[in-house]
C-alpha cells in the first residue's frame, strides 16, 4: 500500500518526467543512427537489403556486405547485368556470370564467376583480397602464379592451310599442309588421353577458310586455340621453332568485322544480356585483356619448352596479327614447328618419328600450361 503510493507519486514528481523525456529522446536518436548507418558508407540502386552474415566458410560472400566493410560505394545496372565499384584511384567493373574484374587497366581473375542469387550479388571469397587487399598484386603478377589459372576445358586445334592451299613448299617438295596435319592429330591423341576435349578445324586434307576456323572456335566456346604451321624463309640457314600471340591491337583493330561478328555469337551462345551495346563493349575487353595476358605467357612456355624437349632451336615468343589470332575471342597462339626451306629441318619434318616427338613437345607444353 505505502508502496503504490510512493510510485504514483514518483511518476508525478517533475524530475522523472525529465529523466523519461530524455530517454524517449535517446530512443529516437538510437533509431536515426541505426538508419544513417544502414543507408550510408556502400549505397546500391539495388538490392536495398540488409547485409546478411556472413562466415568464412561460405562459398559466396554478399557483395554488399563487403563493399559497405570497406566503405566503397558502388552501383548495379539490372539492365546491363554490370556491377560498378568506385575505388579511391579507380573504377572496377563486374560482370554477373564473369570471373573477370576489370579495374583501371588491369585484369583481376577470380575463382569463380560472380553470380546473383536470391536478388543478392555474391562473389567468391578471394574477391576481397584481390579487390580491396592494401598489397593487391597486379595482373602482371599472374604470370608467377598469384592467381589461380582459369580452367581449360576445351582446346582447338588448327592444322594451317589445306586442300587447294598447300602452304609451304620445300626444296624436296615437302608440303606444308600435310606436315602439319599429321602433328595436329599427334597432338589430339595426346591431349584427349589427358582428359582434355580437342576440337580440330580439320581432320583431313580439305580447304578451311581463315575466317571458318575463327568460327569453329567461337561456336566451342573453346578456353585455348592452338594454329600448327611449319615456316619459310628465303634464307635457308634460318632454322627452330617461334610462337605466336596477338600483338596489342588499337582501336580499330579491335572493330575488325569478324571479331565483332565472333563476339556477337558468343554472346548469343552464352545467353548473355545484348540490351545494351554496353554489355558486348564490356565483355569484349575482359576477353581481350585475359586473351592478351594467356597468349603470351603460353607462347613463351611452347617455345622454350616444346625446343627443349625436342632438342632444337628456340627463335623465342613474338608477336603478330594474324587473321586467326586477331578474331579468335579465348587466348591463341600460332606455332612454327620449323622451316621447310631449311634442307635439315625439312628432312627431319619428312620423318614421323620427329613429327611425334614436335607433338609431344606442344601438347606436353600446353598440359604444364593448363596444370
Amino acid at each position: 500500500m505505502v508502496q503504490e503510493v510512493a510510485g504514483s507519486n514518483l511518476v508525478s514528481h517533475p524530475i522523472f518526467s525529465l529523466i523519461l523525456g530524455v530517454f524517449n529522446s535517446l530512443k529516437q536518436l538510437f533509431k536515426i543512427i541505426f538508419l544513417i548507418s544502414f543507408l550510408g558508407g556502400c549505397a546500391a540502386q539495388s538490392p536495398q537489403v540488409p547485409p546478411p552474415i556472413v562466415h568464412p566458410i561460405d562459398k559466396e560472400i554478399s557483395l554488399q556486405y563487403l563493399c559497405r566493410k570497406h566503405n566503397v560505394f558502388w552501383q548495379w545496372d539490372s539492365v546491363d547485368q554490370v556491377v560498378t565499384l568506385d575505388l579511391k584511384e579507380k573504377t572496377a567493373k563486374i560482370l554477373v556470370g564473369s570471373d573477370i574484374i576489370l579495374m583501371g587497366g588491369e585484369s583481376i581473375f577470380l575463382n569463380s564467376s560472380v553470380k546473383m542469387i536470391d536478388g543478392e550479388v555474391k562473389v567468391s571469397p578471394d574477391f576481397e583480397k584481390k579487390v580491396f587487399g592494401e598489397k593487391r598484386n597486379s595482373s602482371k603478377s599472374f604470370i608467377k602464379g598469384t592467381y589461380s589459372l582459369k580452367k581449360v576445358k576445351k582446346i582447338i586445334i588448327d592444322a594451317g592451310h589445306g586442300g587447294k592451299d598447300p602452304g609451304a613448299i620445300g626444296k624436296r617438295g615437302t608440303q606444308e599442309k600435310y606436315v602439319v596435319l599429321d602433328i595436329a592429330k599427334r597432338v589430339e591423341r595426346i591431349l584427349k588421353k589427358h582428359g582434355l576435349t580437342v576440337v580440330m578445324t580439320r581432320k583431313k586434307d580439305v580447304f578451311v577458310s581463315l575466317k571458318k576456323r575463327t568460327e569453329i572456335a567461337t561456336q566451342t566456346q573453346a578456353d585455348l586455340f592452338v594454329s600448327i604451321h611449319a615456316n619459310f624463309s628465303f634464307s635457308r640457314g634460318v632454322q627452330g621453332i617461334e610462337v605466336y600471340s596477338l600483338k596489342n591491337l588499337n582501336i580499330l583493330e579491335k572493330k575488325e568485322r569478324q571479331r565483332k561478328i565472333n563476339q556477337k555469337h558468343f554472346l548469343r551462345l552464352t545467353k548473355a544480356n545484348t540490351a545494351s551495346p554496353n554489355v558486348g563493349n564490356i565483355i569484349g575487353e575482359m576477353m581481350y585483356a585475359y586473351k592478351q595476358e594467356e597468349s603470351y605467357i603460353l607462347a613463351n612456355q611452347v617455345a622454350v619448352k616444346t625446343a627443349h624437349f625436342i632438342k632444337g632451336k628456340s627463335r623465342g615468343a613474338k608477336q603478330a596479327h594474324f587473321y586467326v589470332l586477331r578474331n579468335t575471342l579465348m587466348p591463341a597462339i600460332l606455332v612454327e614447328v620449323g622451316f621447310l626451306s631449311n634442307p635439315k629441318e625439312e628432312k627431319l619434318l619428312k620423318s614421323k618419328t620427329y613429327r611425334e616427338k614436335i607433338a609431344e613437345g606442344l601438347a606436353r607444353s600446353i598440359i604444364e600450361y593448363v596444370q
